[in-house]
């Protein structure tokens, strides 16, 4: 009899505590709780590239400080990666960001370093944006391309060779996708009767170090102007080796002295860079930075404003409803490099813009 009272107590509290658990007070949960968006942004954060990715942090910082409270949709988490600005580093990086961290979107830097993430994002599902010049990088339905516009910078650059009486350039060109669809577009309008021809194409590995032998093939060629399409690291081995060997052809390039860490190497060159910030964005930025040197964080600007635009505008985390609502609502948009065009191949043009190197800094021609 004893044992069945223990046990009939025990029973009870048992039903009890379940009863308590069940109907216990929970804490309250917001009805308008505001789904994460989190963005991964693969970046070179040391070696090379590493002031590229310190200013698209502090850009990132600045852009959602106060963002997040302003939004109305969703909240935003960014997540940095540093590749280290090596090629063969991005798909695990992103794969990384998309399996583990469970982004929503992924931003990169250069035709590179957007090619090889582009089919991981299609395949993933995964809103995908490159600052790139490259069209193939904006393949598929989640892929954009944040650019300059890969022809008008091209065409800018034909046209005042021609102004200044230019008939005749060799090309120097690293192997790489963005580089080589600009001489693709160079090549198209080197066909034209009259104009701009190119003499000798000289490729290159991204991590040349010595370029005397090439530089001599160059002298003797003699062409008028040289056309030289390269990045980091080798772009600064080229001009250092360039100015010792005393020769007299001028040099120019696209988007090139952009990435020269001793920019007075290039003293009083011009060249051809992407849209340039807008005075208001260069106002904010060095307020935040206290640097007026963007190194291309206006395009990562333009890129947190598509994005955002996207899920605010679309008012949901459904990723292919915001990839079309950037593609239809996107274009003619004010950002931080003036208004941009969107085609429908998602590619986001800004307006190309002429520069020269004054007193080792980057200026836009004809502004003092």
């Amino acid at each position: 009899m004893k044992q069945k009272i223990i046990l009939s107590l025990i029973l009870s509290a048992l039903l009890v505590g379940a009863a308590w658990w069940h109907f216990r007070p929970r804490p309250e949960v917001a009805d308008n709780a505001k789904p994460e968006v989190k963005i991964g942004i693969i970046y070179p954060m040391s070696g090379d590239g590493a002031v590229y990715g310190e200013a698209a942090k502090a850009e990132a910082e600045m852009f959602f400080r106060d963002f997040n409270n302003a939004s109305s949709c969703c909240s935003y988490k960014v997540i940095f990666e540093d590749n280290q600005l090596k090629p063969s580093r991005n798909a695990a990086i992103a794969q990384k960001l998309i399996n583990l961290d469970k982004v929503d979107v992924l931003v990169t830097f250069l035709s590179d370093f957007g090619a090889v993430v582009s089919p991981l994002a299609e395949q993933n599902k995964v809103l995908h944006f490159s600052i790139a010049t490259d069209p193939a990088v904006a393949s598929g339905k989640y892929n954009f391309m944040a650019s300059s516009n890969v022809e008008g910078e091209v065409q800018k650059l034909y046209d005042t060779l021609n102004q200044n009486l230019v008939r005749n350039i060799d090309v120097v060109i690293v192997n790489a996708s963005g580089p080589q669809s600009v001489l693709d577009h160079l090549e198209k309008l080197a066909q034209k009767e009259d104009g701009v021809k190119i003499g000798r194409v000289h490729h290159v590995n991204e991590n040349e170090k010595d370029f005397r032998l090439l530089l001599g093939k160059i002298k003797q060629n003699n062409p008028d102007y040289i056309l030289v399409l390269l990045t980091m690291p080798a772009i600064d081995a080229f001009m250092r080796q360039y100015a010792e060997s005393k020769i007299a052809i001028p040099v120019t390039g696209i988007e090139t002295f952009t990435y020269l860490h001793d920019k007075t190497l290039a003293e009083g060159m011009w060249y051809v860079d992407s849209a340039a910030p807008t005075p208001e964005f260069l106002e904010k930025y060095q307020a935040q930075t206290g640097s007026r040197t963007t190194n291309d964080a206006g395009y990562l600007d333009l890129i947190l404003q598509a994005v955002t635009t996207g899920y605010e505008g679309a008012q949901t985390t459904n990723r292919d409803k915001v990839a079309d609502y950037i593609l239809n609502n996107f274009n003619n948009a004010e950002t931080a490099i003036g208004p941009v065009q969107v085609n429908p191949d998602g590619i986001i043009d800004g307006e190309p813009v002429l520069k020269i190197i004054v007193n080792g800094q980057i200026q836009i021609m004809g502004e003092e």
